[in-house]
């Protein structure tokens, strides 16, 4: 679904609201088009933004992902499909997706709104992303953890248990990336405590990537362009 071309024009002056819908996870869920794009918007928090998704476009632009051989990638956190839009269409990578997310509202939209435009094959489950890794027998080359409640990261996620069980769907060369916040100092010292007491525990090589408000933790030292 693609917005008018007045509506376009107009979103780069001023937020267009296009739906609001509440979910039982994020209470009000809202899609404006803002600069031309797609984004998804709680009270806090903005999930998903097009190719304007900057932690992980800035992610991306930062590594050689072609030193992978990436074939399956696996998304933890729907959002309205940024990551593998961003990859099609900003970086020219067709993948075979997995997106999982537990939230029916938020599968809605973005079936409604973008995802008709990936070229990439893609399956959506509706499910706890905890149950998911837990579960689940595929590996895969690339896993994107973008998982929040409107802006905290549920304690769940950031346990030994979720780590080791995502470690588990990695293949041999897999690259995890893991988004977090740090726009505050609150949230930079949780996500450094984290990072250096859990994450590191479960990945003796990783890595972060610093970013505007946002840190993304690696698994391992990553080839970068």
């Amino acid at each position: 679904m693609k917005p008018s071309l007045g509506t376009k024009l107009a979103s780069y002056f001023v937020d267009v609201t296009l739906e609001e819908t509440l979910s039982a996870y994020s209470g009000k869920l809202e899609v404006i088009c803002r600069n031309g794009r797609y984004a998804l918007c709680t009270k806090n928090a903005v999930y998903s933004y097009d190719d304007l998704y900057v932690n992980f476009r800035d992610s991306f632009q930062q590594l050689d992902l072609d030193e992978y051989g990436i074939k399956n990638v696996l998304v933890l956190g729907l959002g309205l499909g940024s990551i593998p839009l961003l990859l099609e269409k900003k970086f020219k990578k067709i993948y075979n997706y997995t997106l999982v997310e537990i939230d029916q509202k938020i599968v809605d939209l973005a079936i409604k709104y973008t995802l008709d435009d990936l070229q990439s094959s893609y399956s959506i489950i509706c499910v706890d992303a905890l149950e998911y890794v837990k579960t689940c027998s595929q590996q895969f080359d690339l896993v994107a953890i973008d998982i929040f409640i409107d802006d905290q990261i549920p304690s769940a996620f950031e346990s030994i248990q979720f780590l080791e069980d995502v470690k588990k769907v990695l293949s041999p060369n897999a690259l995890l990336m893991y988004n977090q916040l740090t726009y505050s100092d609150i949230l930079l010292s949780k996500t450094e405590l984290f990072f250096q007491r859990k994450f590191k525990s479960v990945f003796p090589e990783a890595m972060f990537l610093s970013l505007s408000g946002n840190k993304m933790l690696l698994n391992k030292f990553c080839p970068t362009k």
